[in-house]
């Protein structure tokens, strides 16, 4: 038996008893004691590999998640000024040699089909005639009247904003000296300079279109209109005030839905009682399922993400509540015996998609095209009754549910699980009930989106304000914003929805406050009619 000192494999051990002994034993003890550090060091060395294999995927899933294309996002929306600028370069430099370069004849490209304008907008008709309509400009000969070649643009034209005077012309009695007058219409801010239309704007402007009051102000002084900042707030909190029993209405026809989505967004909250510091907040959004009637949202305010805060809003609630894998949720299915979970896959496939953009693991591919089978069935049927999406759903997607159950056994035990694949499948695996329930109810749907579409805007509005300023701003906008969303998502135009409510709130009788709510069915009459 040869033995190489010079390989490293014994370092640290005395080894010159190979030269002075020819005792077995003790040359066996030595050899075993050899070969147990040779394999400890092995093991040494794949621990540390598995190890940077970790971090290195670790790193590329946060790069990919920082920098990345995210396929949840709507790239337009999204787009960097850079580009927007580069565009309208381009644009300029194709104009200009339009005009310089002479035309030449050539085969119109192919272009997609242009959407047709509005047809609710007006048309300002604009005839282009000939310089002559009688005679040909070539040959003289007389002309008559073909067809109409007719082509639509958009004009904008800017906010018109209008003074409406009040004239109430006074009586006097001749016999007991009373004055008669007409009566002021009621509104919600009596001795206001503003009108609601003005109150709606404002509102939807900041809640909507993410513009704080303090560039609202400037909007309105390129009008010669100067409202201070505390006025249009002043204006924000009593339209809020009046709202809130709509908000609250909204929130108990909510808790009659069969089928809820739910989800949470950080929101930063200034802290009155800490000398104004930001602390983190979140916003609860709950939407109605799309199969349990008219579309509803329903924004909560709150100071955590406990799961007290989701317990106190579905209080005496009984159903399916679709969400992703947060705990909080499963507490509030432990206290709620009437109230079971619902996965989303949408939650599941995004871990295996990540994980395939940042190092092209082909078993995450294979995991998002066995989950891709799910949504293209879903496509197909998702507007049937309810009762045929049931049958569908168990005559075709179990088959692929159960392939895709077999095949994530399987991957679990040759992956290691603190590996970014390790987890996901053990996120998927241990939601499967979960994840599973879609097949028996064809009203339960394939995924959470419904929720995260309608907390997007929020989202996006959140780099604008970026925090609000107290608690009770923040329960204020989160009914606000319900009630705009859910107009939104009912396709009534959400100022006019609510200058016709806030022209009304001041008179309406309490029993008819439903009719208010911007559901399917809202009617937008005059004041008269609803008195």
């Amino acid at each position: 038996m040869i033995i190489h000192a010079g390989c490293g494999i014994i370092t640290h051990m005395d080894i010159s008893v190979l030269s002075t002994t020819n005792d077995i034993e003790q040359l066996r003890t030595l050899a075993l004691a050899m070969v147990q550090k040779a394999m400890s060091e092995k093991a040494e060395t794949e621990k540390l590999r598995q190890r940077i294999l970790l971090l290195e995927e670790m790193l590329k899933l946060a790069r990919q998640q920082r920098f990345g294309k995210k396929a949840e996002t709507l790239a337009g929306m999204q787009r960097s000024l850079f580009e927007e600028d580069l565009d309208a370069d381009i644009a300029a430099v194709e104009s200009q040699l339009d005009t310089l370069l002479p035309a030449e004849e050539k085969t119109a490209p192919e272009r997609p089909v242009r959407k047709p304008l509005p047809a609710h907008l007006p048309r300002v008709i604009k005839t282009i005639e000939p310089a002559s309509t009688e005679s040909c400009p070539d040959c003289q000969g007389a002309l008559r009247h073909i067809r109409d070649e007719v082509s639509e643009k958009l004009e904008y034209i800017p906010a018109r904003v209008v003074v409406n005077r009040y004239v109430r012309p006074q009586y006097g009695c001749t016999c007991c000296q009373r004055v008669v007058s007409g009566d002021m219409p009621a509104h919600i801010i009596p001795k206001g300079v503003a009108e609601p239309s003005l109150i709606s704007q404002l509102v939807i402007s900041k809640h909507c279109d993410h513009m704080p009051l303090y560039r609202q102000q400037s909007v309105l002084a390129r009008l010669d209109i100067h409202l201070p900042v505390s006025t249009m707030a002043d204006m924000v909190g009593r339209a809020g005030a009046a709202l809130t029993p709509l908000a609250e209405s909204l929130h108990r026809m909510l808790l009659t839905c069969d089928v809820l989505h739910a989800d949470e967004t950080p929101l930063q909250i200034l802290d009155t009682k800490k000398d104004g510091k930001a602390r983190a907040g979140y916003l609860w959004t709950y939407v109605s399922g799309e199969k349990s009637g008219p579309a509803i949202v329903c924004f909560d305010s709150q100071p955590g993400r406990s799961s007290k805060f989701v317990v106190e809003y579905l209080k005496g609630w009984a159903g399916n509540l679709v969400v992703d894998g947060y705990a909080a949720y499963e507490t509030l299915a432990g206290q709620n015996n009437g109230l079971m979970l619902t996965g989303c896959w949408a939650h599941a496939r995004r871990n295996f998609a990540d994980l395939y953009k940042a190092n092209k693991d082909p078993r995450a591919a294979m995991a998002v095209r066995q989950i891709a089978g799910l949504y293209r069935l879903e496509k197909k049927i998702r507007h049937r009754p309810v009762e045929k999406i049931r049958q569908w759903r168990q005559r075709y997607a179990r088959p692929v549910l159960e392939k895709l159950w077999q095949w994530l056994e399987q991957q679990k035990d040759a992956c290691p699980e603190s590996s970014a694949l390790g987890k996901a499948i053990a996120y998927t695996l241990k939601r499967k009930v979960m994840l599973s329930r879609f097949l028996e109810d064809g009203a339960l749907p394939l995924d959470n989106n419904r929720c995260e579409r309608a907390i997007r805007p929020v989202v996006m509005g959140r780099s604008n304000w970026l925090f609000v300023g107290s608690v009770a701003a923040g329960e204020r906008a989160a009914k606000i914003m319900s009630l705009l969303e859910t107009a939104k998502m009912n396709g009534l135009d959400p100022h006019a929805w609510l200058t016709t409510v806030l022209q009304r709130l001041p008179g309406w009788q309490v029993e008819r406050l439903d009719e208010l709510l911007p559901l399917p069915g809202f009617t937008f009459a005059g004041r008269e009619s609803c008195q």
